[in-house]
């Protein structure tokens, strides 16, 4: 099974727009990157991918699909 909620770290600038954003606040910065605490709780509704200034995030299976 694949990820729900993928970070690609290297486009990543730690801003924290999406763990403000998160309606299930599953995302944390650690050391100024963002991390996914629980996939498996993600809502897929795919706001912190759309809030996401740099595209680092991808969320699969999102609701709007």
């Amino acid at each position: 099974m694949g990820k729900i909620v993928n970070v690609n770290l290297d486009d990543c600038i730690g801003c924290g727009v999406c763990v403000e954003i998160c309606p299930k606040k599953i995302l944390i910065l650690e050391n100024d990157k963002c991390k996914v605490t629980d996939e498996n709780l993600c809502g897929k509704t795919g706001c912190c991918q759309k809030a996401c200034p740099t595209g680092a995030i991808k969320v699969t299976g999102k609701e709007n699909e």
